[in-house]
């Protein structure tokens, strides 16, 4: 008789699969993909263009409000001429930065700087009078200043100066509304020419941020001479015994100053050469630029200065304009 034997097994356990589980969690990792692309897409691309277009923008704003400001003082230089009175003020509003993109890009800050004294401007000439030959100097000088450092966009410094808007950047200098300088032929070798000196008065002072900051000119004086009887002879008021009508501009934009100076003579006819020629009497003027020791280990300091041979000249004009210059936030009392 045979025993009767039971064979123990191992019960096993049985896995049971959830695929609506692995489903929900490889759809969740899709969706956070599909978003981190999007959002990588999004700041890699769209923001620099959006960023690029913030600070065009405002590039272009800026210079429109610099605009206004030379606008404001010539029209406050018009105004003391013609009523012979003083003081005339006008405001102009200066926005320094462009907007940034919230939580994606920061704002642009400005850099708003007025300097009575980082740039001059000196007019020098000798003339006759029925007793001796005398000497005139005028001297003016300062320069109100905008630097943009753009990310996107080209970075960017707006300059009024000598009464003139200047726009520099990498690829260049531009002078984008000239000085009053007028040059005008009226014989076969005699030339008229007028010239207005703006001397930017008050406290140099320095902004940097994003709002808007409001640029008050006054006009406290203006004067304007006339003179017919230029000569190259040297009187004992000619220190620098100059016997040329003489501009002298030092600045840091020379290019443009040298630009503007020559456009404007040789557009009237006069003929440029070097120093030696208008010594000889051969030529009716020469421009010469000469660098200058400064403190600035990028940006290089010039002295451009402007010869012109007096015996040319049947008539010279000069205004100088005294603008005092203080700024304020906007809203601020």
């Amino acid at each position: 008789m045979k025993a009767n034997t039971r064979t123990a097994q191992r019960l096993r356990p049985h896995k049971i699969w959830d695929d609506d589980g692995v489903a929900s969690t490889v759809g969740t990792i899709m969706a956070m993909m599909v978003f981190l692309a999007a959002l990588s897409m999004f700041t890699s691309q769209y923001v620099p263009v959006w960023m690029e277009e913030n600070e065009a923008s405002h590039m272009s704003a800026a210079y429109g409000q610099f605009a206004a400001l030379k606008q404001a003082v010539d029209m406050q230089i018009l105004a003391g001429t013609i009523q012979g009175s003083s003081p005339v003020q006008m405001f102009s509003p200066v926005k320094l930065g462009a907007e940034g993109i919230p939580m994606f890009a920061a704002p642009t800050p400005g850099y708003l700087s007025v300097y009575r004294s980082d740039s001059y401007n000196n007019v020098s000439f000798s003339f006759n009078t029925s007793a001796a030959v005398l000497n005139h100097t005028a001297n003016a000088g300062g320069t109100i200043k905008l630097y943009v450092p753009n990310r996107y966009f080209i970075p960017q410094t707006l300059a009024y100066e000598g009464d003139t808007l200047i726009l520099k950047q990498s690829d260049g200098e531009y002078m984008k509304a000239m000085p009053q300088f007028i040059v005008t032929r009226i014989g076969l070798d005699s030339y008229t020419i007028s010239y207005t000196q703006v001397d930017l008065r008050g406290d140099d002072s320095n902004y940097v941020g994003f709002g808007t900051r409001g640029i008050q000119t006054t006009l406290r004086a203006v004067t304007t001479t006339t003179f017919n009887n230029l000569t190259d002879e040297i009187g004992p008021g000619n220190p620098a015994k100059n016997p040329y009508l003489y501009f002298n501009q030092t600045t840091w934009y020379e290019r443009a100053w040298n630009s503007s100076f020559n456009q404007t003579l040789s557009a009237a006819g006069m003929v440029y050469g070097t120093p030696a020629q208008l010594a000889a009497g051969t030529v009716d003027y020469t421009i010469v630029s000469t660098l200058r020791p400064n403190n600035d280990p990028i940006d290089d300091f010039y002295e451009v200065s402007v010869r012109i041979n007096p015996n040319v000249v049947s008539r010279f004009t000069l205004t100088v304009a005294y603008v005092e210059v203080s700024t304020a936030e906007m809203g601020a009392a």
